[in-house]
C-alpha cells in the first residue's frame, strides 16, 4: 500500500514524465527518479536500475533517455514551481529566488564541460586547482511555517556553464569564434538567462504578471553583465563590495548637458563608520531563535560602473557578535554590504530574503553528498548536462512532497532520534526523507514490469 509521502512523490515524478512529448520513455522517468533517489552509492544509472531489479534487462533505452530524448532541464521543475505558487493562493507578495554556482568535481579529462577551476575549499593563502564542471542553480525560497521557522529552498534549475576550450592548432578565426562563444557561457550570462526563463514561467501562472520576482545572489553576480539587463518586474538584492565608488542619484529633470549623476558619495565601508548615519534594529529568526540585527540604509545611490544612472539602495549590516562558549570573549564576524534595485519594499523583507539565500548552500551540500548529483558515469554531452538536472528536479520534488505531507515538521513517521540528540530538530533533514522513502518504496514495482493497460492508467492518474 502506498503511503501519502510515497504517493505524493510518485505523483510529482509522473507529472515530470508527462512533460516528455514522446509517451514511450515516460515510465522510465518515474522508475529512474525513484530508483536514483533510493538506490545505493555511487548514485549512477546502474545503481538505480539494480535497485529497481532490472539488472538482467537491456539498459540501452535508460541511457538513451538522457542522450537522445528531447526535453529541457527547466521543464522538469515547472510542475513543482506551479504547485508551490498555487498553494500560496491569491497574493501579490513577491516570489523569492536564490541563485548561485557550484563546482562538480570530475576526474575524466575529456568529459564535456570539464576544466580546471579554483577549489572553493582551499585556504586563502594557498589556492588549489581542481578539475570539475560549473553549474548555476536557481532555487525557490519560502518559509512554510511562518517567519519564526527556517527557510526552505526548493531547487528549480541546474544549468551547465562550461568553459569552452580553444582547439589545438586552431586558426585565428576559430580562436576568435571560441572566445566570443565563451562569453555566452559566463556564470553571470547563464544566471541572467536562467532568471529570465523563470520570469516567463511566473507570467504564465494565474496572477503571476502582477507579482514581482526578487532574486537573492552573492557578490559574484553584482556586476555590469548581470544587473544591467534584468527581466521586467524583477529585482535583485546582492552582496556588495565595500570599496565601490558611488554617486548620488540625480533626477532627470535636474540633469544639465551630459551630467547624469549627483555628487560623489562615500564608499560602503566609509558609510559603515559614519556616526551621523543612524543604526536601525530589526528582529530576525536565525539558528532557532529571534536575534537583533542592526543595519544602516542609504537611499538613492548610483553605481556608474555597473548600473549607470539607475537608482539603488545600499544596506549595511553590522557584524554579528558571537561567543565560542558561555562566558568567553565576544568575537565578531565581517560586516555585510548589500545593494538592491528594489526601492519600495521594506528593508526588513529584503534582508530576510538575503539571509534565506543560505538555504541554496544547503541544497548544494545535500545534492552532492546525499542525492549524488555529479556521480553519474556518462560521457555524451547531452547526458552530462541532463543527468544532474534530472537528479536536482527529483530532489526538488522530494522537498515539495514533504512540505505537502508533513508541513516541514519532523513527525512520528520518521525514525526515532538517537539518544544523544538532546534537541528535537525543527524540520526533517534530507537524510530523514531518504530513509523514509527507501522504507516505504521497498516493494516498489517498476512500471516497465507492469502491463500495458495498467501502465497507461497509472500514468494518466
Amino acid at each position: 500500500m502506498k503511503t501519502p509521502f510515497l504517493r505524493t512523490f510518485l505523483g510529482l515524478l509522473m507529472q515530470i514524465a508527462l512533460l516528455l512529448r514522446d509517451p514511450r520513455p515516460r515510465p522510465k522517468v518515474v522508475d529512474l527518479g525513484i530508483g536514483w533517489v533510493c538506490g545505493p552509492y555511487p548514485k549512477t544509472v546502474t545503481s538505480a536500475l539494480e535497485w529497481l531489479g532490472l539488472r538482467q534487462q537491456d539498459w540501452t533505452a535508460d541511457y538513451r533517455l538522457f542522450s537522445q530524448d528531447q526535453w529541457g532541464g527547466d521543464d522538469l521543475s515547472v510542475p513543482v514551481f506551479r504547485q508551490v505558487l498555487a498553494a500560496e493562493g491569491p497574493t501579490r507578495a513577491p516570489v523569492i529566488l536564490a541563485q548561485d554556482d557550484t563546482l562538480l568535481r570530475k576526474s575524466g579529462k575529456r568529459t564535456f564541460g570539464t576544466t580546471f577551476a579554483r577549489d572553493p575549499l582551499s585556504p586563502p593563502f594557498h589556492v588549489n586547482l581542481v578539475r570539475g564542471q560549473r553549474f548555476v542553480q536557481a532555487s525557490l525560497l519560502r518559509q512554510p511555517r511562518g517567519v519564526d521557522h527556517p527557510w526552505r529552498a526548493i531547487p528549480l534549475s541546474f544549468d551547465l556553464a562550461p568553459t569552452l576550450k580553444v582547439p589545438r592548432r586552431a586558426s585565428e578565426a576559430e580562436q576568435t569564434a571560441v572566445k566570443e562563444l565563451r562569453k555566452k557561457h559566463r556564470l553571470s550570462v547563464v544566471a541572467l538567462a536562467q532568471l529570465g526563463r523563470w520570469r516567463e514561467q511566473l507570467d504564465q501562472v494565474p496572477g503571476g504578471r502582477e507579482r514581482w520576482l526578487l532574486d537573492a545572489v552573492d557578490g559574484s553576480y553584482a556586476n555590469r553583465t548581470f544587473l544591467r539587463d534584468l527581466p521586467s518586474r524583477t529585482h535583485v538584492v546582492a552582496r556588495f563590495r565595500k570599496d565601490a565608488k558611488l554617486r548620488a542619484y540625480l533626477p532627470p529633470d535636474q540633469r544639465r548637458g551630459a551630467r547624469k549623476y549627483g555628487e560623489p558619495l562615500l564608499t560602503p565601508a566609509e558609510y559603515l563608520r559614519l556616526e551621523t548615519l543612524p543604526w536601525q534594529a530589526m528582529p530576525v529568526w536565525i539558528a532557532g531563535q529571534w536575534r537583533a540585527l542592526h543595519y544602516k540604509l542609504v537611499e538613492s545611490v548610483c553605481w556608474p560602473k555597473a548600473t549607470k544612472d539607475r537608482p539603488l539602495r545600499l544596506i549595511l549590516i553590522q557584524a554579528a557578535g558571537y561567543r565560542l562558549r558561555a562566558g568567553s570573549k565576544l568575537l565578531y564576524r565581517e560586516p555585510a554590504f548589500l545593494i538592491t534595485t528594489d526601492l519600495t519594499a521594506p528593508v526588513v523583507e529584503l534582508i530576510a530574503a538575503y539571509l534565506g539565500r543560505w538555504e541554496i548552500e544547503v541544497n548544494f551540500r545535500d545534492e552532492k553528498t546525499l542525492i549524488g548529483v555529479g556521480q553519474a558515469q556518462v560521457r555524451q554531452p547531452d547526458s552530462v548536462e541532463r543527468t544532474p538536472q534530472f537528479l536536482v528536479a527529483c530532489y526538488g520534488a522530494l522537498l515539495w512532497a514533504q512540505l505537502q505531507v508533513f508541513g516541514d515538521q519532523r513527525t512520528e513517521a520518521f525514525e526515532v532520534l538517537p539518544r544523544w540528540r538532546n534537541q528535537k530538530p525543527v524540520r526533517p533533514s534530507t537524510r530523514d526523507l531518504l530513509r523514509l522513502l527507501q522504507k516505504e518504496a521497498a516493494g516498489y514495482v517498476p512500471l516497465s514490469k507492469v502491463g500495458g493497460g495498467q501502465k497507461e492508467s497509472m500514468m494518466r492518474n
